[in-house]
């Protein structure tokens, strides 16, 4: 029988997820409530967000938990992880900003910010889903009073 401690998390759609309390201590959140509470025989309920999204939350965890795991292996590994359609990327950016995983937060504002980099506005609205509700003299205007940041 195994002699590390499990902790179960709960999503919202009701996929749990069994991990090593090491593991799942990577989120600040969970690390407290950890702390207060004997969670090795309770589920925490993560009713924040789906299963689709842990998945990929456990996975990040789990290969930036392992032991002896290069720096280039992790590089080549966040470069695959974050291969994901932007609305995965906002999932897991606020499941990560709510788990207050520093490290995979930071990592994801990275991916985030990287993906709109030198886009047109209208392109960053598309992605963002924004809409313009500037008239185009608004616009202009806009554009004139901060030329610095168009360029």
């Amino acid at each position: 029988m195994s002699s590390k401690k499990l902790i179960t998390l709960k999503t919202s759609d009701g996929e749990e997820f069994k991990l090593d309390k090491v593991v799942a201590m990577r989120s600040e959140v969970i690390k407290n409530i950890v702390q207060n509470v004997d969670c090795t025989s309770n589920v925490i309920p993560l009713s924040k967000f789906n299963g689709k999204t842990m998945t990929k939350i456990v996975k990040y965890w789990k290969k930036h938990s392992k032991e002896g795991v290069t720096e280039d292996q992790l590089k080549n590994f966040d470069q695959d992880f974050l291969k994901m359609s932007q609305s995965e990327l906002f999932d897991v950016l606020l499941a990560a900003q709510f788990l207050d995983d520093k490290q995979l937060k930071e990592v994801m504002i990275q991916q985030s910010v990287d993906s709109i980099k030198r886009k047109p506005i209208e392109e960053i609205r598309e992605v963002f889903g924004f809409v313009n509700d500037y008239t185009p003299e608004e616009e202009e205007e806009v554009r004139r009073e901060n030329a610095w940041a168009f360029e």
